[in-house]
């Protein structure tokens, strides 16, 4: 167990000084598995507008995964912005979530939902609020694909109106414990590509 917090110790030091990644919900439906961790590593591209006038930005972002017990995680998910062009880096805030699992078919598929809250709740990192999210996620080889859906409220001052955010993408399996994560993420008709590393102990 020792051996095991060492690692996970060293890869958040070298991940968090190394990566460039975006704030997408690289996020699967697949429990972590009680007393396991899985940290994932990635990078977004995404853009104010489409045409001249949008400013693109690469963020960089990490989650941690803790299996509290089989079917119950505990995730935390931050990350910076980086405008291209300018080099110009803000911190995007940080989320914390629980997620439960309803259905855990390993040969088939799993459904799960989950809850959260806290600050940056798009990959522009905007304000505080709270958010409700179901997850799918398919275990077939031949169409490894998850999709998300969060349902954010965010705390604006003035307004309590819900939002949707929809996520898809492949989940590549690459060795027992690591998988590759290509996902589109869709928020405010604006659509962020993301890739992610997660690798679990």
């Amino acid at each position: 167990m020792a051996r095991r917090w060492l690692v996970l110790v060293l890869l958040a030091v070298v991940g968090w000084s190394t990566a460039a990644l975006a704030f997408n919900l690289l996020e699967t439906a697949g429990p972590a598995g009680a007393q396991q961790v899985a940290l994932t590593f990635g990078f977004g591209l995404a853009t104010t507008e489409l045409g001249e006038a949008g400013t693109w930005y690469l963020v960089p972002q990490g989650r941690v995964v803790i299996g509290l017990l089989q079917g119950l995680d505990l995730g935390i998910h931050s990350g910076w912005s980086t405008e291209i062009g300018t080099g110009a880096v803000n911190w995007l805030g940080t989320l914390v979530d629980v997620k439960i699992t309803s259905v855990h078919a390993p040969d088939m598929y799993t459904l799960a939902w989950g809850a959260g809250g806290g600050y940056g709740l798009d990959f522009f990192g905007h304000g505080w609020g709270v958010f409700v999210q179901i997850l799918f996620e398919s275990h077939s080889p031949l169409l490894p694909i998850f999709v998300n859906y969060r349902s954010i409220l965010p705390f604006d001052g003035t307004t309590f109106v819900a939002e949707g955010y929809l996520a898809g993408g492949l989940c590549l399996r690459l060795a027992p414990i690591a998988r590759l994560l290509l996902v589109v993420d869709v928020y405010h008709g604006l659509a962020s590509l993301g890739l992610g590393l997660e690798i679990a102990f």
